[in-house]
């Protein structure tokens, strides 16, 4: 072989060195498929990793797991099976925080997870519609100036001052401190209408926050939701107002301050000026404000804020009452569990994935497995033992995105989202019991509503009489919730002495946000004749063309054959309308349709491979 031969080979085996990865196989690509399935339709995995990795590798991983893996963000099962992985979570979190002052405000796997999950698509249009308008119309204010704090105020009072006269008084010396700065008269002179228009300017910004409730994407509600009632299960000591500035810190801290302090960063305005620092201070200042009435604090790290103190002892009592109702929304268990069943027939699942995400997630499964899949037998550990390591990521010009079509490897059927939550102890078994307890009796009162004609409700009342009734299904659930509500009384998760308040509490909330079965039902009926009318004459529409269709082509082949011969044929095929009134006056011929199977393809040479799993080839 010549040298220059010799050198073009080796060029070519090395493009080949560097391309693996670069591409995914047949084989390679029905793997990932199968265990990316796996990984969105059981979120606990995906959970359990998230508690493993390091914060340097947790904002790849949730950027992968929010906008890829979840990426059909409008899409209730995707939404539904996140928000189950965000209750795993959470209640992981729950159980190992100690300090309840700590609780999801340090910087954690699970505070990183919050506030990413708020930039998804619902979340964006949300503060866009609330937000986009109000920041938009300060922004036009580019010289007012609502500066508060007393040393940066004497700052710029004496450099105006110095500015218009060449000179500073003796009176007015440089480097002061920020007490001595409070206590000059012009600098209060110069703050006190400022606050007085800041505090005008932060009612505006919570009025519309507030009174945009019923806007609020519901995931971001649900969360919500679970941090109320898991502070209420693990710190039954805690006020109304201590939960109350939990759900604030997540509502504002993570979701709405954020947007407000950087408006530029969530698309609500085109730009925000450099020069504009008025406007971007007063933006600051405003964050600060709702920041403070949502955690309520005593004091305040920067002095001169408890200058605006009357704004969150003015709205105190309408935050928490806002606060409050946010978390009421309905679960979506049942729902979910419908979508997962429907998921295993759907043809075309699939998510778009870069290379480099593709890889990185690979990566921190395999090293995870042990924690995540310690049994031999567990679906993950075996699709993961079948890929083998994970490749290196790819160069950034080469991380092209793919199409990776997603189905499941085991034709099984999906587990109940209770056995699912339960499995591998991502929840409390003492959570699963209370959340399991509160579904049978909601089940119960649902199937039997005149258990609940005297108020309060008493669980124990309502348990025996399911037990009593004559129907075996009820009577086997009383006799189980019987059973459980004696074991959350053992480990006081609810107390007998109070009527199981905090479950009561909740029970109540549930049924008032799943209503009226019947008037439920009722309006689902009328829905779907109106549907099922609307289909109905859709599809005598569709006959109706179809058959105009067939004697157009008839027409056609008859003409055809005619002048082929020679011969004129008259006449011709007429139109059958849908109700068979009419009929054609020459006989069409019969087309199709042929059938053939997978197999017979094979054989005659039509098929040479497939990428189709061999289970659905038969």
């Amino acid at each position: 072989m010549a040298l220059g031969e010799r050198e073009e080979v080796r060029e070519h085996l090395e493009e080949a060195d560097e391309s693996e990865g670069l591409y995914l196989d047949e084989k390679r690509t029905q793997q990932y498929a199968n265990l990316f399935f796996l990984l969105q339709s059981e979120p606990r995995h995906i959970a359990a990793l998230c508690r493993l990795v390091s914060m340097g590798e947790i904002d790849t991983l949730l950027q992968t797991v929010m906008f890829t893996l979840y990426g059909n963000q409008y899409e209730n099962r995707e939404e539904h099976l996140l928000l189950t992985m965000f209750q795993s979570v959470l209640s992981a979190q729950f159980e190992t925080t100690t300090d309840f002052g700590s609780l999801l405000r340090a910087n954690t796997p699970v505070s990183r997870m919050m506030t990413t999950y708020t930039r998804r698509g619902p979340g964006q249009s949300y503060l866009k519609t609330v937000l986009a308008e109000r920041i938009n119309s300060l922004i036009e204010h580019k010289d007012l100036n609502l500066e508060i704090n007393p040393l940066k105020v004497y700052d710029q009072m004496i450099q105006q001052i110095e500015d218009e006269t060449g000179s500073l008084p003796e009176d007015l010396p440089r480097g002061i401190s920020a007490e001595v700065a409070a206590a000059n008269t012009d600098v209060q002179n110069i703050i006190a209408p400022r606050l007085a228009m800041l505090m005008e300017i932060a009612n505006s910004f919570l009025m519309t926050i507030m009174e945009s409730i019923d806007s609020v994407p519901y995931g971001i509600r649900w969360i919500c939701k679970q941090i109320r009632s898991l502070t209420k299960r693990k710190y039954q000591d805690a006020t109304d107002i201590a939960i109350c500035s939990l759900i604030g810190g997540f509502f504002f801290l993570r979701f709405i301050n954020p947007a407000i302090v950087t408006p530029q960063a969530y698309m609500l305005i085109d730009n925000l000026p450099t020069t504009a620092k008025y406007p971007r201070r007063t933006l600051t200042l405003i964050a600060k404000m709702l920041q403070n009435l949502a955690n309520k604090p005593s004091y305040s790290k920067e002095a001169y804020m408890m200058s605006l103190n009357p704004f969150v002892e003015s709205n105190k009592a309408r935050i928490n009452k806002f606060l409050n109702l946010l978390c009421e929304v309905k679960d979506f268990y049942e729902s979910l569990e419908m979508d997962q069943y429907m998921a295993l027939s759907k043809k075309d699942l699939q998510i778009n994935i870069t290379l480099n995400e593709l890889y990185n997630t690979h990566a921190l499964l395999v090293s995870h497995l042990d924690h995540l899949a310690k049994d031999e037998r567990q679906h993950l550990r075996i699709l993961l033992e079948e890929i083998g390591p994970a490749p290196a990521q790819v160069p950034r010009k080469e991380n092209r995105t793919i199409e990776l079509p997603l189905y499941s490897r085991w034709e099984i059927p999906i587990q109940d989202i209770t056995t699912a939550l339960m499995a591998e102890n991502n929840l409390t078994q003492n959570d699963i019991l209370y959340m399991e307890t509160k579904s049978i009796f909601v089940q119960l009162i649902r199937s039997i509503p005149q258990l609940t004609e005297k108020r309060p409700m008493n669980l124990l009342q309502i348990a025996e009489r399911a037990a009593t009734a004559k129907d075996a299904v009820l009577v086997r659930k009383g006799l189980k919730v019987k059973e459980m509500l004696r074991e959350l009384e053992e480990i006081k998760l609810c107390d007998r002495k109070d009527g199981h308040k905090l479950l009561v509490d909740e029970i109540a909330a549930e049924l008032t946000h799943l209503g009226n079965m019947r008037e439920k039902v009722l309006l689902e009926t009328k829905s779907l004749e109106s549907v099922y009318k609307t289909i109905g004459d859709h599809n005598n529409y569709l006959r109706s063309q179809l058959e105009q269709y067939k004697a157009y082509l008839q027409n056609v082949r008859i003409t055809s054959t005619a002048n082929q011969k020679g011969k004129t044929l008259g006449g011709g095929v007429g139109v059958v309308s849908v109700d068979g009134k009419e009929k054609k006056t020459m006989k069409a011929l019969a087309l199709g349709p042929y059938k053939f199977s997978h197999a017979q393809f094979e054989k005659d040479g039509v098929i040479v491979d497939t990428n189709v799993p061999e289970n659905r080839t038969r």
